[in-house]
This record gives structure tokens, sequence and C-alpha cells, in this order.
């Protein structure tokens, strides 16, 4: 932590010791009345103070949002203990709790953290584009949730609850916002009302802005704001037992938002020899992994292009002679230099119904249909560093000289590759479509008791039908002009009556030619059935049936007994559509006809006709204890102390590549969670302070975990431990101040788990050496003294140089006698003795992670802040609000290897606020500055598989933000 910095924040909030915001509290102006006031509730489906709720939850009210800053999702972190929030890489996000998420990477998988919105479970929503608006609260839920809300959730639920129609009164405010980066907000709200017994609820926001991000390449300023919503929610109480509401929101943005953040790569060379023994060009171009492993903050070099799957093969068939990034990289993260600008575009419609019936005077029936469509497509150069070295360009030969070189410059001009999707050039571009589109339909009941006896009980049903990957450009893509050029000479070379340059494909492959115009937008230009790129796609549907509720008996007026229990069977299927880059057309006329899998779908449902299909059945539920004691040295005391028995559903992981067809298992298992909680509440002082404190302990087993194999998000089971705790102070010392924090402590180990590290796959034994496969561009291991043996071989002339492309392909394997070699042994992970051929490749050494941190779990949060409010002077109703928040987040990682370049450094934020308002007439002006000190904070990375070259895309929190919004309610 930087201590001047602390001392700084120590300075500005004063000497007391305070805690985090959980909830909307205030001061009163007058002392008399100075308590601390508590938000309202809804986490058990019934209106309570949030100290009267044995959960651990914080809340904030439309209100508290606006003062804390808290503009979205990612804004979250900073006000509630135990969270994380980082970006995801393909167009997704990851909200942690206690650092429980959403660490799988699958169209099948589900959530670790529900995302709800007026108690909706989204499937798929756009929590980390939106911004809050007329919002009445959000709450966030930490621990299992299952048996009060309609969807699973292993670590927490976040429910954002719209405002919504007031009856009988005319209502409206608007608000505009000018900052920095030419940073313009507007979002307003009108309530009509329409009689008595109906009201309609207009809401909308709008921003804009410029980018964060330079492209020196372009000179436009990138990664900047577009988008809009507006919320229709019509209110009706046709009697006094029925009411409800109709609510209709859309969400729309288009600009040049990053997807995926900066490439960062400690760059790996190209090997010139090996135990003294010189390595010729044509094997030095196996001998890189693209990079190595290092440090984040040392990791600011590029990718070494001859490593990845394009620029290899670009070398193989003469387009390169070598790296394409040799120059420089740029070591501002806030910079780039890409070949064109991205494009981001995503949507949302959303309606919900909510009708509720007071059966009688102690039951409630309530129906809460949804119907969500979302969609989101994006496309980013994947580099965004500008090629050093051009295609080559050999029009300088003379024509009949050599065919080869003729065949070359017909179908590459002046060194030109004529891409369809990128469009012509001769710099080496690679770039990653990648979109989603999805349909979600839920229907849930409800029915509640209000009993006036000891006993009530809250039970609920729902249905999810979920459908995602349907659409027609949906998937995730890897484009190249020098995978386009690669088919396009493969064509030229058949045409012509010569070989395949495509080893293993006679026929000639279909080229993606929507086109034809050759401009350079990519969005534009997919029919997502183009040879000349990869694509791999994952039509996906959910049918998830659940039945769950929770009964409560008052053993005593101070003491309640709570069992919850719930019944959940997911039905996931998933057509198996495997990836087709080069496939002929005469393979597969066409390529999204799901393929049948015999061995695959005979064991999971008997049924081969190319779906996979998996069943999930669980019962689970908690249960637990709050106690109302009266003790004489509080004001009000809650403990509670739970068991809970929470489940998240397997899934499907993504079609096996055609090259390995055993490469990983085609599905993952479902996660369990035995979480145990102890916590209390209490107000004393008067009311004037409030202290929460909860502690947790989870056993955790099989949670998901993903990790990138041969270009496609696989995901497997890890076992694992947490355990934690969190305080939550508030204290109004004197009149008009509010002090307050929050802090959690938090320990993540795994559990009895081995498992290969494609950065480091020798697990540090000299033995044995990463080589590439000039197939599939994975790695391999091969024993060290193999891999010399055949060395010496090509020096010696015995073979051909290029050789040791065969070692990764297998072609030396059971050949270690000819050789005079045997068997090499090593430790293997579990500390177990394994031996293989010195020539038979293998896919590395398992390490030991037992211990290791989970990813995103930082053991350390804690948020400060103070606020005063000045007296009005005189008859003026007008006063003045500072505030002051700081955040630290300890260091994390961002996978389970927890190696120095996993590793995320600590962090501080910094936020201030000056509020001029006028409460009679509703006037206000906010002077605010959001990351006051700047800090480029690193808060996720995404490590990439071997093919194109193990960078790590990273993402980073916003920079410095501050300006002026004037705000006016009627």
């Amino acid at each position: 932590m930087n201590l001047s910095r602390l001392a700084w924040t120590a300075y500005l909030f004063g000497t007391a010791s305070v805690s985090s915001i959980g909830l909307a509290a205030e001061a009163q102006e007058d002392s008399s009345e100075r308590t601390l006031q508590t938000v309202v509730v809804t986490t058990q489906k019934t209106q309570e103070s949030l100290q009267d709720v044995p959960i651990a939850v914080s809340a904030f009210d439309g209100e508290a949002i606006d003062r804390l800053q808290l503009t979205g999702g990612p804004d979250l972190t900073k006000a509630v203990p135990n969270l994380s929030f980082t970006k995801g890489q393909f167009t997704g996000f990851n909200l942690k709790v206690r650092g429980i998420g959403v660490d799988v990477v699958a169209t099948s998988g589900d959530a670790g953290v529900g995302i709800h919105q007026n108690d909706v479970p989204l499937q798929s929503n756009r929590l980390f584009e939106s911004e809050f608006f007329d919002t009445e609260r959000v709450e966030i839920l930490r621990g299992p949730q299952g048996t009060l809300y309609g969807r699973n959730a292993t670590g927490g639920v976040f429910n954002l609850i719209t405002a919504k129609p007031v009856f009988e009164e005319f209502e409206a405010d608007a608000a505009l916002t000018y900052g920095n980066y030419n940073t313009l907000k507007a979002n307003g709200m009108v309530n009509l009302p329409m009689g008595e017994k109906v009201a309609l609820r207009v809401a909308g926001s709008l921003t804009q802005r410029d980018g964060y991000v330079d492209n020196i390449v372009t000179n436009n300023d990138i990664d900047d704001r577009d988008l809009w919503s507006i919320r229709a929610t019509l209110g009706f109480e046709p009697t006094d037992t029925f009411r409800g509401w109709l609510l209709y929101e859309h969400f729309e943005e288009e600009d040049t938002r990053l997807r995926s953040g900066k490439q960062l790569c400690r760059k790996d060379p190209l090997d010139t020899s090996f135990a003294g023994t010189p390595i010729a060009f044509e094997d030095q171009i196996f001998t890189s992994q693209g990079c190595l492993s290092a440090p984040l903050d040392e990791s600011r070099d590029t990718v070494n292009s001859v490593a990845t799957l394009a620029g290899g093969l670009a070398v193989q068939v003469g387009l390169l002679n070598g790296d394409a990034f040799t120059a420089p990289a740029i070591r501002d993260l806030r910079t780039i230099a890409a070949g064109f600008d991205p494009s981001y575009q995503a949507e949302q419609d959303l309606w919900t119904l909510n009708l509720s019936w007071d059966m009688s005077d102690v039951l409630t029936l309530t129906s809460l249909t949804s119907f969500n469509e979302t969609s989101v497509f994006s496309v980013e150069d994947v580099s965004k560093v500008e090629p050093t070295i051009t295609f080559n360009d050999l029009s300088a030969i003379p024509p009949g000289l050599d065919p080869q070189v003729d065949l070359y410059n017909a179908v590459f001009p002046g060194g030109v590759v004529n891409d369809p999707q990128i469009g012509p050039s001769n710099l080496y571009t690679v770039a990653d479509p990648s979109g989603d589109t999805t349909e979600a339909f839920t229907q849930e009941l409800r029915l509640q008791s209000d009993f006036s006896g000891p006993f009530n009980f809250n039970l609920g049903a729902i249905y999810v039908d979920y459908e995602a990957g349907n659409g027609e450009l949906d998937g995730y893509y890897f484009i190249s002009n020098a995978l386009t050029g690669l088919l396009q000479l493969h064509n030229a070379s058949l045409a012509a009556g010569g070989p395949s340059v495509l080893p293993g494909v006679p026929f000639p492959g279909s080229l993606d030619e929507s086109n034809v115009d050759g401009d350079t937008n990519i969005l534009n230009s997919l029919n997502g059935l183009g040879r000349n790129y990869f694509r791999t796609v994952s039509p996906f549907e959910l049918q998830s049936t659940a039945v769950f509720g929770e009964a409560y008996y008052d053993i005593s007026n101070e003491l309640t007994f709570t069992l919850g229990l719930r019944y959940t069977s997911d039905e996931k299927s998933q057509k198996n559509i495997p990836t087709f880059l080069f496939t002929p057309d005469a393979v597969r006329p066409d390529p999204l006809v799901p393929v049948p899998d015999p061995a695959t779908e005979l064991a999971l449902d008997g049924n081969v006709d190319g779906i996979f299909k998996v069943e999930f059945e669980e019962v689970t539920g908690r249960a637990g204890l709050d106690w109302r004691p009266d003790f004489s040295f509080t004001d009000d005391t809650l403990l509670y102390a739970f068991y809970s028995r929470g489940y998240k559903g397997g899934g499907i992981n993504p079609p096996q590549p055609a090259e390995n067809a055993n490469a990983f298992p085609s599905t993952f298992e479902p996660e369990f969670i035995n979480a145990y909680e102890f916590g209390t509440k209490n107000l004393f002082a008067e009311s004037t302070q409030q202290l929460n404190l909860t502690g947790f302990y989870y056993d955790y087993t099989d949670y998901q975990i993903t990790q990138v194999i041969n270009r496609a998000s696989v995901n497997f089971n890890v076992d694992a431990e947490l355990y934690g705790l969190e305080i939550e102070y508030q204290w109004t010392p004197a009149d008009n101040w509010l002090l307050s924090a929050n802090i959690g402590l938090l320990e993540s180990k795994l559990v009895d788990v081995f498992a290969i590290d494609v950065l480091d796959r020798t697990s540090g034994n000299s033995d044995f050496v990463v080589l590439k496969n000039p197939g599939n561009y994975s790695n391999c291991v091969v024993s060290a003294e193999g891999y010399a043996t055949v060395l010496g071989a090509i020096a010696a002339g015995q073979l051909a140089p290029g050789s040791t492309a065969g070692l990764c392909l297998g072609s030396f394997a059971g050949q270690e006698a000819a050789f005079g070699l045997g068997d090499v042994s090593y430790v293997d992970g579990d500390g177990s003795m394994r031996a293989t051929g010195a020539l038979t490749p293998f896919d590395g050494i398992n390490k030991n992670l037992n211990d290791n941190n989970l990813p995103g779990a930082p053991d350390t949060t804690i948020n400060l802040a103070a606020e005063y409010t000045f007296p009005s002077i005189g008859d003026s109703n007008w006063n003045v609000t500072i505030r002051g928040d700081y955040y630290y987040q300890a260091e994390s990682f961002s996978r389970i290897w927890n190696t120095p370049r996993d590793e995320m450094s600590s962090w501080e934020n910094v936020n201030l606020s000056i509020v001029l308002a006028n409460d009679e007439n509703g006037f206000q002006v906010e002077a605010f500055a959001k990351n006051l000190f700047d800090e480029e904070v690193i808060t996720g990375a995404y490590l990439q598989d071997d093919s194109p070259g193990l960078y790590s895309n990273v993402f980073l929190t916003e920079p410095a933000l501050y300006g002026v919004t004037i705000s006016k309610s009627w």
C-alpha cells in the first residue's frame, strides 16, 4: 500500500476509524434525531429493514447510489466487502463474491453470482455495459442463494430494483452531467398518474464520451461510449386485493468499446542453438512459444508471430520470413497500434409482468413473467500492434524462372493479400469477432403467508427456457489475412495442377466472399460460413424447473428457526458443431450442421444426432437460527447462524478439435458448496453506531475453471476451501457527520489439485523442452536428450532440415531404439514417478496446486468513507455536503497456478464529491472526481492458449474522471 497515499486519505477523513457503507445511512440535522437510517429491502420477499434480515447483504437506495458514485456494475467493487469485478474475454464479465464467480467460459455455464432485475434471473444481461438509472435500490446478497431466488447461485445474488410508478402523483426529475473526455450524460424520469389506480413511469439514460485509449495507427481515440436506455413501467391496482406492473426496457450501445484489453507478453525469441548444436531456420520456427512466463509489469513486449497459428503458417508458405513484430512495444496500457479501430454493438429488450393477488388476509400469490432478448457483437485487432515487416514481395523476380514464384505473384501481386473480410493489405493482420444472441423466458409463482402465529412460509416455483448461440453470426472468430492467403495459394495450386499447400486437404476450400468490395468493415462482411477463418459456435438450450421455499418458525419472541429447501432440474443441450478452418466444401457442405459423436452421445443419452444433452437434478437448502437478544449494551441486536448447501449445474465443453478428438472432456461437472455462516447486526449508542459482523467457511467441490486448449475455452473442476470475515461499521459522531467503513478478509485455497501449466509445461525440469506442433500450433513436451539427438542427426545430414516438426506430431515416437535412446523419467505433481519415451511427445508435467488461491479472490478489501453536511446558513434552504471514499484491494491472481504472470497488484481508489443542494426546490449541483489519483489498475488478465502465442489480455479500471452534474426534481 502507498503510505503517502494512505496518510493523505487519513488526513482527509479525519482521525476516526471508519468502515464501509453497506446501507444508505444518513445523519439527521436535529441532534436529538441523530440516528442511522437503514434501507428497506425485500431479500426475503417481504419488506424488512436491512438490520432485520439474517443474511449478509449490502443494499443501496437511489440516493446512496448517487452519493457513492456507483455508476454501474463495476463500481460495486468499491462499496461491498469481499466483492471483485472484472471484464471477461468474450463480451462477458466476472462478478465475484467471496471469491466465487464465473470462472467457467461456456455457453452452457451458469453464473456463480446470480444477476437479477426486479427478482427476474437474467442468464444473459448487460450489467457490465449499462448504467444505473431511476433505481429504487440495489441489493447484493453474499453466500449461496437458492431457496429465495428462482435460479441457483453459489456465490451470491445481485438484484436491481427499478423505481415503480406512484399513483395519484406527478413526479419528474432530470440530470445532466458534463466531464472530462467530453463526457455527456443525461437521465430523467416522469411519473404520470392516470386516474387513481393507474400510473405510468418513463425513465431514460444517455451516455456519450470520447475514448480512453489512443490508436496511433488510425489517430483516433477509441474505447469511447455511446449508449442509451429507456424504461417504461405501467402500474395498476384495479382492486384492493389485486395489483401489478408491466415493464419494458430497451438498452443499446454502438461505439468503439474494447472488448479485450491490451495484449501483454514477454517475447520468446527463436532458438538458434541447443546443447551446442546450431539450429537451422527450418527448425528454429518450432522453438518459440510466442510469450514466456513473466510478471505482467515485465510483459510489455510483442508476441513472436512465428509461434502463432496464422503467423507460423505464413512463414511456412513464404508470406513472411520471420516475426512480424520486431519494433519495441508501446508500454502505455492505454495506447495501442491497431490496424483498424474496434467496433462494439450490444442490445437488450426486457419485458417483465408482475401480478400480485391477496388471496386472503394472510396469503398472497405473486406471478412474475419475463421475456429477455440480448445481442452483442464486437470485432477488434487481436494484436493491437502494427507489424514492422510486410508480406514478401516477389514481383521483382522475372516470370518463368520459378513456377512457385510465378504462382505466388499471381495470388499476391506486390505482396498484397486481398482478404475478403480484412481488405487488401501487405501487413499481417489478425481480428477476432465475437458475438452472441440470446432469448429467455421465465415464469415464476410465489405463495407467501403472513400468519399471526409462530409459523410462516414462502414457497416458489420457476420455469426457465433459454437459448443462445443461434444467431447468424454468433460465436468466436479468428480471422487473419495470412490464413486467407494460405487458402488462396492452396486453391490456386490445385487449379494449376500443382500439389496441395495444406497437408491433408486435397480439395479446394471456399472463401467467405461476403465482402467483395474489399472494405475493412469486418462487422458487415461475414456470412459465418467461410473456410478461410476459424469459427467456434455452440448453439445451446436450457430448460430449467425448480421448486423452492422457506419455512419460518418462531420458537420464542426472540428466536426463529428457518428451513429452506430446493429441488432443481436442469436440462441442457448443445449442438456439436466442430470448427471448420480450411475444411473443404466436399467434406462439409454446410458447416453449421451438427456432427454426430457416437462415443460421447451414447455415453450421455444414447441418441446420436449431433446434439449433446446433459441433465442435472439436485436437492439443496439451508437451515439456521436467528436470535434477537435483549442486550443492555445495544439498542438492537440480531445474531444468526446458518448452514447452506449450494449447487450450480455442470455443462458442455466446446466441440473437440478435428485434429485431436480426445483433447479434453466433452462435459464438466456441477459445483457443490457446503457453506457455514455466522453473523451479528447491531445498533448501539442510541442508534448512532452500527456494527455488522459476518464470518463464513466454504467447503467447495468441483468449482468450475476454464483454460484455453486448441483455441477453445475448456472447463474442468477443482476443489477448494474458503473462509473469511466481513466487518461493516457506521457512525454518526455529531450532527451532519457520517463515517462508515467495510472490511472484507478472505482466504481461499485449492485442495488436491494437480494440473499442467501451459506457461511452464516442463514444470521447471531442464531434462525436457517445449516445442511447437506445426499442425495445430499447440505446444508439446519432449525430452531434451531426444531433441538434441534429432538436431544432431539434422546437423550430420542424416535428417533433412525442418525434421524437428515431426517431434510434436509423434513422427519419432516408438523409434527411440533406432536412435540409441530409451525412456526418460520425471516426478509428476502428485509425487509419482512417470516415464515416457525419449522421442515421445506429451502434454507436460503436472504441478501441485494445493493451497494456491482461487482467481479473483483478494484476501483484503477495505472501503473508508467520510461525509459532512454543512448546516444551512440563516434562512437559506441550501446546504453543502462534502464526501470522500477510499478503497483498497489486495493483490490477487488471474489463474489457479498463481505464477508471477498471474499476479495482479494491489490497488487503491479515491473518490471525492461536493454537493450543493436545495431540498425545498429539488435543485442540486454536484462536482465529482472518481479515481482521483488516476490509478491504472489491472482488474483481470486472460491467458490465451498456445496457438495465439500465450499472451495475456488485461482489463483495466477507468482513468481519473471528473465533472459536474446539475439535477432538478419536481
